[in-house]
């Protein structure tokens, strides 16, 4: 790992109401170094299911590293990483809350929505922004940009990493292979043990298991720090502290069959990446999303032209907890094509 260490920040944000009520809380992270510079880039990070915001830090420290290197325009001055209002912290600020929905009501399009607030917020005021999206969270950045007008977008680029969106005609298509993969999505997270004595303990279990066998050292590291807390359950007359997921099990086993997001997402990726570049970033092996995915994202016959696609050898759909250091590279070719003309689109004139 990088000796670079990250400074942080943590926040609670507020969202846009829902059906009358009010919205629920956003955590988010902010990350920067001494060498932050404020002419530089601000980057917006969502995760995949099941993750949190946490999981990008080891990436994070190569690819401020890397731009550190580069000329001002081009370096970092900021990042925000975000939890899903159902994962991470935001899983534990939002408990009660959650508990008044079904669950599975979190759909990525309201956390999308949640993000575009923010953007909107005077946090970023006059900031050049990009935006990062993993597996789902793609379709999250993506569905953020529907806030703006399409010919005035907050975003001077966005990239896609391993994204997990399809078009509804695809799907259909092949629909007995993703109402099987959805199954056993769903299915593997309901069995999943869910409850351990120590963080120790539960470490040791995942370290032995897929896809965490897979994870780089420094990943399994923060997700085993920040996926878990401490609850006290009810045994007979006494109490026990237990260790357990921040995200309830059920929340991110119905994550999975939120599909129509992804294809709302794919629609409004073939309108914005007419207007702003979108870089995306593949693994090489196809262990979990079909290779069809990745040919509809990149089918110019249907409009879908990206700036650019990169391919890490040897990384999966878990590409960020995979192979950190590798997609930082990738990445940093991306961010090294933004020009100082995207200024034009700096975020204080919408």
């Amino acid at each position: 790992m990088t000796s670079l260490q990250l400074r942080s920040e943590l926040f609670v944000l507020d969202t846009p109401p829902r059906h009358g009520l009010p919205g629920l809380k956003m955590t988010a992270k902010r990350y920067y170094t001494p060498f932050s510079d404020s002419r530089g880039l601000t980057l917006l990070f969502a995760h995949g299911v099941g993750a949190h915001k946490e999981h990008w830090e080891p990436m994070l420290r190569y690819l401020f590293s890397h731009q550190n290197l580069e000329q001002s325009s081009n370096r970092i001055r900021e990042a925000w990483c975000f939890d899903w209002l159902n994962h991470g912290d935001a899983a534990i600020i939002n408990e009660a809350a959650l508990k008044r929905r079904p669950p599975g009501d979190v759909s990525i399009a309201e956390w999308a929505a949640a993000i575009a607030s923010f953007v909107r917020s005077p946090f970023l005021k006059g900031h050049r922004l990009v935006g990062f999206g993993h597996s789902a969270g793609s379709s999250a950045i993506i569905l953020s940009t529907r806030a703006f007008p399409l010919r005035n977008q907050p975003f001077i680029a966005v990239f896609l990493l391993e994204p997990s969106m399809l078009s509804r005609e695809l799907w259909m298509s092949h629909l007995l292979e993703g109402e099987t993969l959805m199954r056993r999505s769903t299915r593997a997270t309901l069995r999943r043990r869910n409850m351990f004595n120590t963080r120790e303990e539960a470490a040791n279990y995942f370290r032995e298991r897929k896809p965490w066998t897979g994870y780089d050292p420094d990943v399994f590291d923060v997700f085993t720090q920040h996926s878990f807390h401490s609850v006290v359950i009810q045994n007979g007359s006494e109490e026990e502290t237990k260790v357990t997921f921040k995200c309830d099990m059920h929340h991110e086993a119905l994550a999975y069959q939120d599909i129509e997001s992804h294809f709302e997402a794919t629609d409004q990726y073939t309108r914005v990446c007419r207007v702003v570049p979108v870089h995306i970033v593949f693994g090489t092996i196809h262990d979990y999303v079909p290779s069809y995915y990745q040919d509809c994202m990149t089918d110019v016959s249907q409009g879908r032209s990206p700036a650019s696609v990169r391919r890490v050898p040897g990384a999966g759909h878990g590409i960020l907890q995979q192979a950190p250091e590798a997609l930082a590279r990738a990445i940093s070719v991306g961010l090294n094509s933004i020009t100082t003309d995207s200024t034009s689109h700096l975020l204080h004139r919408l």
